[in-house]
């Protein structure tokens, strides 16, 4: 069973479902840097509690993560996540190519660590690939 563990309206909507340890977050829009921190450390707590797969569909996403988030991914947030347990982050690729190549420095960024960061481009195959690690 699906549950929704946060969301913004207009921004986010973050699902768990504990019996696969998978957490499926759809972002409608990534303007607001800290709605993006936020949902995040919601997502850690999960991962703390066990989930070990974040699926972040940004494919119809507006708007950019921004540098400072970026580096607060690579300082505080990837670390936590690995710490953690994580094994995997997933992402179902952007249409819109400024945001495509933002997910881009977070997915290099993300590879440096001990979970995988694996970039696809439909719901589909994020949902094989999560199966995976199953």
């Amino acid at each position: 069973m699906n549950n929704t563990i946060y969301m913004k309206e207009g921004y986010v909507k973050v699902n768990y479902k504990p019996e696969t340890g998978v957490v499926y977050i759809l972002w409608k829009n990534l303007f607001n840097q800290d709605i993006v921190r936020e949902c995040c450390e919601r997502q850690l707590e999960e991962v703390h509690k066990g989930a070990k797969i974040l699926v972040a569909n940004i494919s119809n996403a507006k708007g950019v993560v921004l540098e400072e988030t970026q580096k607060w991914f690579k300082s505080y947030l990837f670390p936590a996540y690995a710490k953690a347990g994580l094994k995997a982050i997933i992402t179902i690729d952007s249409k819109v190519l400024i945001t495509r190549l933002t997910a881009r420095r977070w997915t290099q960024v993300g590879s440096r660590f001990v979970f995988d960061m694996v970039t696809v481009r439909s719901k589909e195959e994020a949902a094989k690939t999560a199966a995976n690690y199953l």
